[in-house]
This record gives structure tokens, C-alpha cells and sequence, in this order.
């Protein structure tokens, strides 16, 4: 279409501004990764920065996302396109398994969870975690995005947060323990608290990640069948061709 094509580079630019770095993304790196030539990034960049989808660090010259992004990630959460097209997935498995299962997307450090479908016996207490946030690897699904991190990141993570773990009795190599073990299986299995339950993790788009999880009291959720439930959501992937497993 006339004018698609800068519209596109433009969304191009956007998506590589939210693949998440500190410090920023300098110009000649967009160049690079976009393949546009410096004049071209620098005016449409310049554009993204006027209407507030970007925004420039003046004293390092860097990019990352503006505000509006954030307006409308915000708006995708409240109206999110994401629980409506895993609504059917997630039924599915709510049969399959006969327990409850969990939606929830990364925002930053923290878990959002965006929908539950209830099992045939509901727990009052599950639902009151719908619309809430909670910390990277402090549930099952929460855990399953953690997993998807490399260890020097974690660590990163765990430091800014080192409080909120140490009064749930995780120290860093406890949790790099376990998630080790998750890597190594594929899946997130946890338990805790008097429940248990397998997370997995998936692709959103090219730079997003959501994640599964299928949760019950701790006695239904033996180790045993932590492969068998994983089995079911990679399945249930992909037959509704939702983003692959991470």
C-alpha cells in the first residue's frame, strides 16, 4: 500500500526499542539492527520522540519507548486481545485436566495476571488474583517467565528485589536451583503454600512473552504429573497456533 512501507519502519524501529536494555539503545545499534540508513532512523526516531512514542536521553544520546507506547500497552492489558484469542485454548485445558488454568503476561519484573479459567471445583481465592501483579517467580505461571532469563539477569533481578524473596525464604541460589531444573525439563513445576501446579511460558508477537499455568491444591499436583500437564499446553499451542513455547 502507498505509504505501508514507512509505516512499517517505523513500527520496526518501535519493536526493537522494546526489546528491554537498561541503558537505552544508541542510534548506530537501530541502524544496524533495521537495516534503514542513519538519515531515515534518525527523522523517523525524531518523529517517534515529537509524538511520544519514543523517547531521547539527552545526555546519552540513547532510545527507548515513550510514554504513549506505554498508554498503549496499558490499553491492550484493560482490553487484552491475548486473553481473547487463549479463552478456548485455556477451556480446553480446563477439561483436559479437571483443574485451573492461568494466564498471565510479563510487564517489566512483575507478572500480570490477565484471565483464570476455572476448574470443576473453583477455589474463591484464585480468582482474586485476576487484574493483579505479582513478582517474577512468585507463582506458577510467574515462575515459568523467570525461567525464560539467563542467570546473570536474574541475579540482576533478584538484587533489586531481595526483600520481597528472603520473606518467602528464597535466596538466590535456591531460586537459580530451581529454575535450572525448570530449563532442564521445559516447564515450570512448583509447589507451595499448600498448592502446586506446571507453568509454561510462550511468545507473544516477536517481543512479548505470556505464560500458562495449570494450578491446584498441592495432593492433586504430584511430581509425577507435572510432563503430562506440560505435554497438554504445548498441544493446546498448537492447535490453536498461538505463540510457540519459549
Amino acid at each position: 500500500m502507498r505509504g505501508g512501507q514507512s509505516i512499517g519502519r517505523a513500527l520496526g524501529l518501535l519493536r526493537l526499542l522494546g526489546v528491554e536494555r537498561e541503558s537505552g539503545v544508541e542510534l548506530r545499534e537501530l541502524v544496524a539492527q533495521s537495516g534503514l540508513d542513519r538519515t531515515t532512523a534518525y527523522r523517523m526516531l525524531a518523529t517517534l520522540v515529537s509524538e511520544g512514542f519514543a523517547h531521547r536521553d539527552l545526555a546519552g544520546g540513547t532510545y527507548r519507548l515513550g510514554l504513549e507506547a506505554m498508554g498503549l500497552g496499558l490499553a491492550a492489558l484493560a482490553q487484552s486481545p491475548l486473553t481473547q484469542v487463549c479463552v478456548p485454548l485455556m477451556k480446553a485445558l480446563a477439561r483436559r485436566s479437571d483443574e485451573h488454568v492461568f494466564l498471565v503476561a510479563r510487564c517489566g519484573d512483575y507478572s500480570h495476571c490477565l484471565h483464570l479459567e476455572e476448574g470443576p471445583r473453583p477455589i474463591r481465592s484464585y480468582a482474586d488474583h485476576v487484574g493483579g501483579t505479582r513478582l517474577l517467580g512468585l507463582g506458577i505461571p510467574s515462575f515459568a517467565l523467570l525461567a525464560q532469563w539467563d542467570d546473570e539477569r536474574i541475579g540482576g533481578h533478584f538484587a533489586r528485589h531481595q526483600r520481597q524473596y528472603e520473606a518467602r525464604g528464597l535466596s538466590l541460589p535456591k531460586l537459580l536451583r530451581w529454575i535450572r531444573q525448570a530449563r532442564a525439563q521445559g516447564y515450570a513445576q512448583v509447589s507451595g503454600q499448600g498448592a502446586g501446579g506446571v507453568g509454561l511460558a510462550f511468545a507473544v508477537g516477536t517481543i512479548g512473552t505470556a505464560a500458562l499455568g495449570i494450578v491446584a491444591p498441592a495432593h492433586r499436583m504430584p511430581r509425577s504429573r507435572g510432563a503430562e500437564l506440560a505435554r497438554a499446553m504445548e498441544e493446546e499451542l498448537r492447535r490453536f497456533e498461538i505463540g510457540p513455547p519459549r
